[in-house]
């Protein structure tokens, strides 16, 4: 599957630009997930990410290309420890998966899908309040001043988020990139429609529904992404 592939190609040519820290994978350090979404009041907050007017901007890729060849945290911008007010924010994950075409059972296909676009709503940090808008595809966090005290760190957000992905059988590798850095997330913010027209398609043509294309609404998105018409005819 290389439908995300130019996105991710942008994604990384943006990232490379304005420089990246990477954080070590091995031995990291799970910070504590408390099973449910935490409510963090403003007067117990050190700051929020992509709130108070601040861009943001959230989308996940997958590809089959071996573009991910390991597991990996980037961080773009100052880490959660270098912050003292609101700022500016993007989560962007890459997985390297299983080839979901060369699978006869679409039932594990569409499952598989669902199961990483679940990930996102079901990781819960302390002292990382967290909120998804699939509508929008921003992501805003706040973060307690007890966290900031007890050392939290994107690479410990970002093994913690590692881990889930990891139980996914189809997911051999990922990348998890925070940025809090003004100008990239909002080079990054166009991106993320596009990333959301083609999981929208693609599902569509993992429920194997007959389509005349012709008359389909995501006609537009089958003829500008490379591979996305042949799955589309391949499954009827």
């Amino acid at each position: 599957m290389k439908l995300y592939d130019s996105i991710i190609e942008k994604t990384q040519t943006i990232l490379h630009s304005a420089g990246t820290t990477s954080f070590p994978v091995q031995g990291g350090r799970i910070w504590k997930d408390t099973g449910e979404s935490e409510l963090i009041f403003a007067r117990d907050a050190a700051f929020e990410l992509g709130g108070s007017q601040n861009p943001s901007v959230n989308y996940t890729c997958v590809t089959t290309s071996g573009i991910i060849r390991q597991d990996e945290i980037l961080c773009c911008g100052p880490d959660l420890q270098q912050l003292n007010t609101d700022s500016p924010f993007a989560r962007i994950v890459l997985l390297e998966v299983e080839d979901l075409r060369e699978t006869q059972d679409s039932e594990k296909a569409y499952d598989t899908i669902r199961s990483i676009e679940y990930v996102k709503y079901h990781v819960f940090p302390a002292g990382y309040m967290v909120r998804v808008s699939a509508a929008t595809n921003q992501e805003q966090v706040r973060v307690s001043r007890s966290a900031v005290k007890a050392g939290i760190s994107f690479r410990y957000i970002g093994y913690t988020y590692i881990r889930k992905y990891r139980k996914i059988p189809a997911v051999k590798h990922v990348r998890v990139i925070f940025v809090t850095d003004r100008a990239v997330v909002q080079q990054l913010q166009p991106l993320a429609g596009k990333v959301d027209d083609i999981t929208k398609t693609l599902t569509h043509i993992l429920d194997g529904l007959p389509t005349d294309c012709g008359h389909c609404s995501m006609k537009s998105v089958c003829d500008e992404v490379e591979g996305m018409r042949e799955m589309h005819l391949g499954k009827h």
